[in-house]
């Protein structure tokens, strides 16, 4: 059986925001993180991981992807924006298949996710 199908039904993952909800969500999340700036044409800001520069365009688009830095299979909130940021593809990649499967039983998995949300709360802006 599957992790997935092991979760009782209130903690099934939330389910991932997509098209205009998820560029909403975006642009929420580029409000609440200082190293994003805005610019006539967009934002652009900082990989939670690697520092990399994420672009985030006025509507929203974005080279970026949300980061669930608790991972939504472990409950994690997909609206808690204390638990989401902007990361590159590639360290978001391998954020999930290194660490997510495993957390929170492995100790290096639960360090990981501790340091990001000590990172992302270190970055926290008020919206405004």
């Amino acid at each position: 059986m599957s992790r997935k199908r092991r979760l009782r039904e209130e903690e099934k993952p939330q389910p991932r925001a997509k098209g205009s909800a998820r560029q909403d969500l975006i642009l929420e999340i580029v409000k609440t993180d200082v190293t994003f700036e805005q610019y006539a044409e967009g934002w652009v800001g900082r990989c939670l991981h690697c520092n990399t520069s994420i672009h985030v365009g006025l509507s929203g688009q974005s080279s970026g992807t949300i980061e669930h830095i608790v991972p939504s299979s472990a409950g994690g909130s997909g609206t808690d924006l204390t638990n989401l940021a902007l990361a590159c593809s590639r360290c978001n990649n391998e954020k999930g298949i290194r660490h997510d499967p495993v957390y929170p039983s492995d100790p290096r998995a639960v360090e990981v996710v501790n340091n990001l949300l000590a990172k992302r709360k270190k970055r926290w802006r008020e919206p405004g």
